[in-house]
This record gives structure tokens, C-alpha cells and sequence, in this order.
């Protein structure tokens, strides 16, 4: 029992000197700091914008349009304005209850085009090695801002109206720079619609074309 404590002891003690020496090593090397400078910046920044809104509840919501951004630095920016018209297709659900059922609802509420201007924060930059023949800068941003979204409103035995509603909006994105004036973004968003009779919550699913 004498021998256990004894060899217990001097583990512990042994422990603690390994644990100082580390200690003192870690103290001792430099602080290393990553640093990259961003290549590709761009002051003024055109494009085209698509996306795909799956939760509508009876169209297939496509919009597609453009955009202009102005980035300050390599933090911060602003999207000036990005306007898209919203091609739409039927769902299976419209057609299955016009067609198969008869029933038709009080209101069909179609989406046709939405404007936004977001403020943009990009925190981080980096780039991959593509099958170790290629490197991809890319980095990652954060978009916060509002807009309106025009809604075509087809009721029952009355005439179609327009509704333009607010909306706010917020996600993140991958920007990958393929070439001097070429660049292809990956967004997700949620879209928040203020209408008249209800709030509505949407998500985007986009991607853009950076053409200079």
C-alpha cells in the first residue's frame, strides 16, 4: 500500500512539472496571426440575381432580376437595390383542388415582383484548394435589410387586386471569385411580409452572378 501511495505521488508530481514546462513553452512562442489580403475587391458591383422560394402556397415562386452593391471596405457594404420579377408556375395543390375537387379558395395570392436593399457584413475570407490542381478565394457574408414585395390577389367572383406589402429580410451567403470580374454567390434568406391580412414568413434559396 506504502509502494501505491509513493508511485501515486510522484505521478502528480511528475504531472505538474509537464503541465508548468508546457506552460512556459506556450508562453514563450510568438502569437501567429492569418492574415489575407482580399483580392478581387470591388468598389462598384453589378449582377444578376436568381432564386427559388419554395413555401408559397400555391406557386412554384422563381424570382429573377439584378442588383448593384457598393462596398465601403473589405467589412462592410451596401446593396443598393436588387429588383426581381417573380415567374410563378401552379402547384399540384392549386390544380388538385380546382380540377379533381371543384373547391376553389376565397383568394389565390400571387407573387410578381419584390424589391430590397440590405446592408451587407462580410467577417470572413478565405480559399479552398480545388482538387489540388485550383484555388477558389471565397468568403462569407451576413445581409440584413427591407424592401416590398407586390402580390397579385385573385378572389373568387370579384376582379384581381394588387397588394404591395413590406418586407423584411435577413440571411447569410458564399461569394466564390472565379475570375477578375466573375463571381458566383450562394445565399439563404428568410423574408418576413408584412400584407394586410396576415404576416407572412418566407425562405429564398438564391444564387448571383457578379459580372463586374
Amino acid at each position: 500500500m506504502k509502494k501505491i501511495v509513493i508511485m501515486f505521488l510522484n505521478l502528480i508530481m511528475m504531472s505538474g512539472l509537464a503541465i508548468n514546462a508546457i506552460g512556459q513553452d506556450s508562453d514563450k512562442q510568438e502569437k501567429v496571426y492569418a492574415i489575407q489580403e482580399r483580392i478581387y475587391q470591388k468598389s462598384h458591383e453589378f449582377g444578376i440575381a436568381a432564386g427559388y422560394i419554395p413555401d408559397e402556397n400555391y406557386y412554384e415562386a422563381f424570382p429573377v432580376g439584378a442588383y448593384y452593391m457598393f462596398t465601403f471596405n473589405e467589412l462592410f457594404a451596401w446593396e443598393v437595390a436588387r429588383a426581381q420579377w417573380i415567374f410563378t408556375s401552379d402547384k399540384d395543390v392549386k390544380n388538385d383542388l380546382e380540377n379533381d375537387f371543384g373547391v376553389r379558395p376565397s383568394e389565390f395570392s400571387e407573387p410578381k415582383y419584390s424589391i430590397y436593399t440590405h446592408a451587407v457584413f462580410t467577417p470572413f475570407y478565405g480559399k479552398d484548394a480545388v482538387l489540388n490542381r485550383g484555388v477558389v478565394n471565397r468568403e462569407t457574408y451576413f445581409l440584413l435589410g427591407g424592401g416590398i414585395v407586390n402580390y397579385d390577389n385573385k378572389k373568387n367572383f370579384e376582379d384581381s387586386s394588387s397588394e404591395t406589402a413590406p418586407s423584411l429580410s435577413f440571411g447569410v451567403g458564399q461569394k466564390f471569385f472565379i475570375k477578375d470580374n466573375y463571381a458566383l454567390n450562394l445565399e439563404l434568406r428568410n423574408i418576413t411580409n408584412f400584407r394586410e391580412d396576415d404576416t407572412e414568413w418566407r425562405v429564398y434559396l438564391g444564387a448571383m452572378e457578379r459580372m463586374r
